[in-house]
């Protein structure tokens, strides 16, 4: 697992880090699947709001949000992140590609997720994370101190940018839904599921107009958030975080206080928000106790699969996780598209807004086991994922062999 040849996309200067990274990465990538399912199933506020669906009335479904919401969808993103901003510094370790290759791969990475934004998926993440990553690969050199203090003062900027913007919203009077404050009222809500059912070509315009102000959104209000986290993982790398030098102590304590506080925080504001009923003046705690629980979470995710890699009794999930985690672009550009055409792909077969939420926990769990056994079987036969294959064609523009 450590070679370091000229078609590999996960370059790795040590062994055992690649083993530590690209399970990470896979778990990673396999969360995504879980962390996304609202925005491919419901119209984009659902996930935030989901009283503007009606399955919401549901105990069950109920559950199904707060699971998602708590263990899922805000953790995700920044893992991803965190990964990223790990391979950028590992790209400047490895010596024939010192000076140079970050640019070209997060400049190859930028229209490919375009491609997947305005043509598949509004809520794509690989766009602002390859705009962010031009700025922040800069950011391999620097000494882990300088890596620390400035990427722990990017995510707090954020964060109080964030919770400025939660406070606003609490100023809403209560009488008026977050949904109405939005520009989400029933009315409009029905009309974006019509559109949205009416298939893949109907509803492309509207996935347009949402890419893009995802897209701003993103780079403008979390942007030196995501810089933030990856000059984090920049560091991380250096202490030997994704190497596995750190003791099994280090990395089980350190990993159960950022759980013992991250999930609890989470799962509270969840469930404060369900007993308010998502009202305005409720935001600010519960998006408060959000942001704080994100970062410790991811942290934690991330700490038990280093101490999982070193644990010799797991080593046929860390493998398979591995294994997903090698082809991960694949994985995720797939799996995109297999959700928008199961939920908007036909004009009268799509599922989008037709099941409850339940309903679509279990169908992002499948999806996630069935990209781990995938690539379980993938990997052994051929050397890179399809897409994997394609971003390598275009950054070293040679012909690439996809077998072994």
């Amino acid at each position: 697992m450590g070679r370091k040849g000229g078609g590999e996309m996960t370059r790795w200067p040590i062994a055992t880090g690649r083993t530590g990274y690209e399970a990470l990465l896979g778990l990673t990538v396999a969360g995504l699947a879980v962390a996304s399912i609202q925005s491919y199933a419901l119209v984009w506020p659902a996930a935030a709001l989901p009283t503007i669906a009606p399955d919401f009335a549901f105990p069950l479904n109920q559950f199904a949000w707060w699971i998602i919401e708590t263990g899922f969808s805000p953790v995700f993103p920044v893992l991803l992140a965190a990964c990223l901003g790990a391979w950028l510094a590992a790209l400047d370790e490895v010596p024939d590609l010192r000076g140079g290759r970050q640019w070209g791969y997060l400049g190859w990475l930028l229209p490919i997720g375009l491609v997947h934004a305005y043509l598949f998926w509004f809520g794509d993440l690989l766009v602002p994370l390859a705009i962010v990553g031009l700025i922040a690969a800069a950011g391999a050199r620097l000494t882990v101190v300088s890596q620390l203090i400035f990427g722990t003062g990017l995510v707090l900027a954020t964060l109080a940018v964030l919770l400025a913007g939660s406070a606003m919203t609490g100023l809403v009077d209560d009488s008026m839904s977050r949904a109405a404050a939005l520009g989400y009222p029933p009315d409009r809500v029905a009309a974006l599921n019509s559109l949205y059912q009416a298939g893949f070509w109907a509803r492309l315009p509207a996935n347009l107009g949402f890419a893009l102000m995802n897209q701003l959104m993103q780079i403008v209000f979390l942007g030196g958030g995501i810089a933030g986290v990856m000059l984090i993982a920049m560091a991380a790398l250096r202490t030997g975080f994704f190497d596995l030098r750190w003791p099994d102590l280090r990395y089980a304590l350190s990993g159960a206080v950022a759980l013992g506080i991250g999930w609890p925080l989470a799962g509270w504001a969840n469930l404060h928000e369900i007993s308010t009923g998502f009202a305005p003046s409720s935001a600010f705690a519960s998006s408060s106790a959000k942001l704080l629980a994100t970062p410790l979470i991811a942290y934690g995710y991330a700490a038990l699969v280093m101490l999982a890699c070193r644990a010799g009794a797991l080593r046929v999930p860390v493998e398979a996780l591995g294994r997903l985690g090698r082809v991960w672009l694949s994985a995720y550009l797939l799996g995109s598209i297999v959700l928008v055409f199961l939920f908007s792909g036909l004009p009268g077969l799509s599922l989008f807004a037709q099941l409850p939420r339940a309903a679509l926990l279990a169908i992002a769990l499948s999806l996630a086991g069935a990209m781990i056994a995938a690539a379980w079987f993938w990997v052994p036969r051929f050397r890179l994922g399809p897409a994997e294959w394609l971003w390598l064609v275009l950054v070293t523009r040679t012909r690439q062999s996809l077998r072994h």
